[in-house]
């Protein structure tokens, strides 16, 4: 009976080694990842940044910082799973430029970055920049998809912009269906622990096997 037990607890303790390690890979596998906060735009304007070009009637001010987006109505309005940016008036003041962008980090395991977008604009800009704004990918002449592998573990900006250049505001910019794809390749820790979890099944498996022949022996003597 003494037997039994202790053969109990000890594959008790072999099943929960393997439980805990396979968990613990689970979980390391899915720690390194990063993405774009609030990619559709389904949260307002949270995780974003918005700078305007404005003409008060008397002098023209540029890159104005916007602290609160929703002051800005006529220039930034979401839409189905996107945003538009349009140069328009606000209150007394004419916006003829406005830039909307996200800081993010590039994972270990970015490939790639694509979007959709549709301009009637006298300028626009959709593009991808480093932390030194060296200009990476213009979706607009490099295509609707960036290569990120070449980046990964790097800051980056995602940047729209629009701009009136002919004095007749309604210059409008339309971006959606952002997505950053990765693989789904495990890191080195993650496959050891796999590779130790494994392991401990394979133990308990043939402590368990051993077991059920050390019972059956006697009974054929």
């Amino acid at each position: 009976m003494k037997n039994n037990t202790q053969y109990k607890i000890q594959t008790s303790v072999i099943a929960w080694c393997c439980i805990t390690l396979l968990m613990a890979a689970l979980l390391h596998s899915n720690k390194a990842s990063a993405t774009i906060i609030n990619s559709t735009f389904e949260n307002g304007f949270t995780g974003w940044q918005g700078q305007v070009d404005i003409f008060d009637g008397v002098s023209e001010v540029f890159f104005v910082d916007v602290d609160n987006i929703a002051d800005f109505p006529n220039s930034f309005k979401r839409n189905t799973n996107g945003v538009t940016l349009t140069t328009a008036i606000e209150d007394i003041n004419e916006v003829f430029g406005v830039y909307l962008f996200q800081p993010f980090t590039a994972s270990s395991t970015a490939e790639s970055l694509s979007l959709s977008f549709n301009a009637s604009a006298d300028f626009f800009q959709v593009a991808l920049f480093d932390a030194s704004l060296n200009l990476l990918h213009d979706f607009n002449l490099h295509g609707l998809i960036a290569d990120l592998t070449r980046y990964r573990n790097q800051v980056l900006f995602l940047e729209f912009a629009v701009g009136d250049e002919d004095f007749i505001l309604g210059d409008t910019l339309s971006v959606s269906d952002i997505q950053i794809k990765s693989t789904s390749v495990s890191e080195p820790t993650t496959l050891f622990i796999s590779l130790l979890a494994l392991m401990a099944m394979f133990v308990f498996q043939l402590t368990r096997r051993s077991r059920q022949l050390s019972l059956v022996e006697p009974l054929n003597a």
